[in-house]
């Protein structure tokens, strides 16, 4: 993930002050699973420390690791768009701390402050759009004649 997608590059100083207001910490072990593919999307995360790998079910396979997360990044994206379902599947790679966000008191403070309301929706679809390139290359690599051609 590119630093333009954490919180610290995407946000200002006023916004991720008003964003950490509603931040509790929360940990998970390595193996716990933060969230499944298909099921309501009511939170989010910022990893402070740890590796949280995100995966997409493909049928009659195994789970493919799309991306790894580590610190300063965002868990989840889901959250922001109704139907707000989770789009992959979130499994902590390594004992995982994080700040937990309630998807409902971030979509209400949006509502109320535009200006903030529009920095965690331009930072979110900066996540999208990256979380989509990976997803496409990780599915190329696994499944295409040529992989993704993408050089690592």
């Amino acid at each position: 993930m590119t630093s333009a997608t954490t919180m610290t590059a995407a946000l200002g100083t006023e916004h991720r002050e008003q964003l950490m207001r509603l931040a509790r910490e929360v940990s998970f072990p390595s193996g716990a699973r933060l969230f499944e593919e298909g099921r309501h999307a009511d939170r989010f995360w910022i990893i402070r420390s740890g590796t949280v790998a995100l995966d997409l079910h493909v049928p009659g396979r195994r789970a493919a690791v799309i991306e790894s997360l580590g610190h300063g990044e965002l868990v989840g994206w889901s959250w922001h768009f109704a139907p707000y379902v989770w789009q992959l599947g979130a499994e902590a790679a390594s004992p995982v701390r994080a700040h937990e966000f309630d998807a409902d008191a971030v979509r209400a403070m949006c509502a109320r402050d535009p200006d903030f309301g529009r920095a965690v929706a331009t930072w979110v679809g900066r996540v999208v759009a990256q979380r989509l390139q990976a997803s496409r290359n990780r599915l190329l690599d696994l499944y295409a004649p040529y992989g993704s051609g993408v050089r690592g």
